[in-house]
């Protein structure tokens, strides 16, 4: 039974999160449909069912169906390489496109979002080779939903009007993602998986945080970035 009720209300606060996520999408993506790309749909769509995934399964844990469970996480087969693909096409395009954007603000979201892939696919492939220690499992596959969550927290604060400006804006969704691990390692301080889980996303997460500001004066990043995007 206990293994049951671990993280047994994780659907609950995956799905607020999915909310908050749609709410911040709701004008740059959801407000736009018919005019995007193919490109736009399929990293979209990929997306919002690794979303959806996520609170679909652990729900399925939490009221007994392994085995649905179990089939319907080989999705993630699919889902990852396509997401990660997708979210490489888009930060292309975003170069390209990047007279739609503030001076640098570009290289900036470039770097975020390749930290962000790169996060994303390391925690999948821990949360995959640790599956049959739940402890460990749960917590890496619950990580994965703070990369859509930043950047979607940096446009709620347009949506409603919060921020001024597009640095402060990220500044606000950095130090909120950071303070709900706090809250979350506060919390869970008396695990041990907490150590290899949330702690080290946290310090990868922070320094993220610091670099992000400098990256559009680094003439290295500049160059790379617009060579990756033709």
């Amino acid at each position: 039974m206990a293994r049951k009720l671990f993280y047994g209300n994780a659907y609950i606060y995956l799905a607020i999160s999915l909310v908050i996520i749609a709410i911040g999408f709701s004008n740059s993506y959801f407000g736009k449909l018919n005019e995007l790309s193919a490109a736009y749909h399929v990293h979209g769509i990929s997306a919002t069912l690794w979303m959806v995934l996520l609170i679909v399964q652990p729900y399925l844990y939490k009221i007994g169906k392994i085995n649905i469970h179990r089939k319907l996480g080989w999705i993630s087969v699919v889902l990852i390489p396509t997401i990660i693909v997708g979210g490489i096409i888009m930060t292309q395009l975003m170069i390209q496109g990047q007279d739609r954007y503030p001076p640098g603000a570009v290289y900036q979201l470039a770097f975020i979002d390749y930290c962000t892939l790169l996060a994303f696919a390391v925690l999948y492939i821990l949360a995959i080779v640790h599956r049959k220690n739940l402890k460990l499992h749960a917590r890496y596959m619950v990580a994965t939903i703070f990369g859509p969550l930043l950047p979607a927290l940096t446009r709620v604060f347009f949506v409603f009007g919060l921020a001024s400006s597009f640095n402060e804006a990220l500044t606000y969704s950095y130090i909120i993602t950071e303070l709900v691990l706090l809250v979350i390692i506060w919390k869970e301080r008396k695990t041990k998986e907490v150590k290899i889980t949330y702690l080290p996303f946290l310090i990868f997460l922070g320094i993220q945080h610091l670099l992000m500001y400098y990256t559009a004066d680094w003439n290295w990043w500049v160059e790379l970035m617009d060579g990756l995007a033709g």
